[in-house]
This record gives C-alpha cells, structure tokens and sequence, in this order.
C-alpha cells in the first residue's frame, strides 16, 4: 500500500511541476495520469493481498501475485513511454514559454495572467527572462528587466527606489530561467522514473513471497490430510 501511495505522490508532484512552468498551458500529463491509476491498483492489490494471507488462502495468494505481474508490465511501459516522450515534453515546454514570455512583455489587460506567471517564475527561481536578462531589452517592446528579477535587498525602501537600483546597478538575476525550469522538471521526471524502477524490484520481491507462502499454505495443508 505505501508503494502505491508513494508512486501516486511522486505523480502529482510530477504533474504539478510540469503544470506550474507549461506557461498558462497543459501539456505532458498522459504518463502522471496512468502511474496514479497503476498507484491506486496497487493500494487495491496490496489489500487483496493482505486478505488472501489472513485467510492463508493459496487461490488468492497466487491471483495477487499475478496482478503484481500485471502491475510491474504496467509500471515498466509507463517508464519506457515517460522516459521516450521526456525530450518532447521538454521541447514542448521550451517552445510554450518563448512564447509566453512575449506575451509576458505585453501591456494589453489579457495578458496580465502571463506576466504574474512570470513574476512567480523569475522571483521563486531566482532567474530572469528565457535565456538571461538581455531578452528584455533586445526585443520589441524593449524594457527593463522586470522587478520579480531583482532579489529581494530587505530595505523597507519603496518598490521603485529599490527596482530603480537593482536596474541602475544591474543587480538582477543573470540566469535565464529557461534553464532552471528544464533542469526543475528534468529532476521530477528522473524521480518518477527511478522510484518505477525501484518498485518493480519491490514488487518482484512481493511476488516471490506470495508464492513462496502460497506454497507452504499448500503443504501444511497436505500434511494436516495424511496426518
């Protein structure tokens, strides 16, 4: 049950970051969505499991065992899928916000939503625009780099002051956060995928024991008979 548990939290953090950095977009949430079913079938199988060694029943030990196998197949074509669809996920998430980040420098009302995006993004991340700072200024419209780029001075001087000495001495962030948001959604990734991996093996162990007591369940059965 902890496993199962386990892989649906791993999921969700997954999906959340993927979903935090998309750029107002959903995108590459297809694998998230079958490991929390394969974690909620796990919960169901573990419990069945439990059921079928308090009744020290050899019939039910051996069908949980086969649902372990069904689940590991599942488990193991999830990763391979989530590890081969990653690099698009990835291009997908760099192209989304390119193109967010344009609509991050826009002063039109409906594109406000993508520039506290980007406050959130630049100021959590500690980063500034897609690639460094100069993507503010060498591109129509040209500004400033944004005040969510400096870091925070701990003054209790007035958002302007403190935003007009950050751009005068150019104290804003220099990485772009392009990178730190890959590398972010990289790392949640390559958690899914290492904590599948480890489960299976988990699981294998959970396979030899069902079947390991299924068969001692059997013999004592058959000694009670001669006796």
């Amino acid at each position: 049950m902890v496993l199962g548990i386990v892989i649906i939290a791993a999921a969700c953090v997954d999906m959340g970051v993927i979903k935090g950095f998309a750029g107002m977009e959903t995108t590459g949430h297809e694998t998230d969505i079958v490991l929390i079913v394969v974690g909620v079938l796990i919960i169901i199988v573990a419990a069945f499991g439990c059921f079928g060694a308090w009744k020290e029943s050899p019939k039910l030990l051996y069908i949980f065992a086969g649902c372990l196998i069904v689940i590991i197949l599942l488990e193991l074509s999830v990763g391979i899928a989530a590890a081969a669809l990653r690099p698009q996920i990835e291009g997908t998430l760099k192209t989304q916000l390119r193109a967010s980040f344009i609509k991050n420098k826009s002063t039109r009302e409906e594109d406000s939503t993508y520039r506290e995006f980007w406050d959130r993004v630049q100021s959590s991340l500690e980063c500034c625009g897609v690639t460094g700072p100069d993507n503010y200024v060498n591109s129509e419209p040209r500004l400033n780099p944004s005040f969510s780029c400096c870091p925070p001075d701990g003054s209790d001087r007035a958002d302007e002051i403190k935003r007009s000495d950050c751009i005068s001495l150019a104290k804003y962030y220099q990485q772009g956060c392009e990178e730190r948001v890959l590398g972010t959604v990289h790392s949640a990734g390559m958690t899914v995928i290492v904590c599948g991996i480890l489960f299976c093996f988990l699981e294998v162990i959970g396979i030899v024991l069902a079947l390991w007591l299924a068969h001692s369940i059997k013999t004592q059965d058959k000694g009670r008979e001669t006796a």
